[in-house]
């Protein structure tokens, strides 16, 4: 068993996270993802919905760690509504960096890969700028 991970985002930037790390991975994803994307026609409620039932679907017994991308957002929003336990954690501010260093640590419990992706998202960013 594993943590499964759920991204919950505007417009299908969670699809786009996810296809690009199975890109980079060349490989099929090692741990079982789904997204949810949101939209301006979204109703809240039906996305709560599907949002539990996909944490259900995907739940393998290790736990759902969910990633949304702007915190205080509507994906954001509806995410905190389904922390109520401690099998499901919400994490805001999902990136690229974030979602890979998840997929190399696939054996971790949930907790533990709650650290490994807030410390892939604070790694990732990094200032570039020629230091004169």
């Amino acid at each position: 068993m594993a943590v499964s991970i759920l991204t919950v985002t505007h417009g299908s930037l969670g699809h786009e996270l996810l296809g690009t790390a199975e890109s980079m991975l060349d490989a099929p994803l090692p741990l079982v993802c789904r997204a949810l994307s949101v939209t301006d026609a979204s109703n809240a409620d039906e996305l709560l919905s599907t949002a539990r039932k996909l944490c259900a679907e995907i739940d393998q017994g290790d736990g759902v760690l969910v990633l949304t991308d702007i915190f205080g957002s509507t994906p954001s929003n509806i995410c905190n509504k389904l922390n109520v336990s401690e099998d499901i954690r919400v994490l805001a501010g999902l990136s690229l960096p974030m979602l890979i260093r998840t997929m190399n640590y696939p054996d971790l419990s949930l907790d533990k890969l709650v650290e490994k992706a807030l410390s892939g998202a604070h790694d990732g960013i990094v200032d570039c700028s020629p230091k004169g």
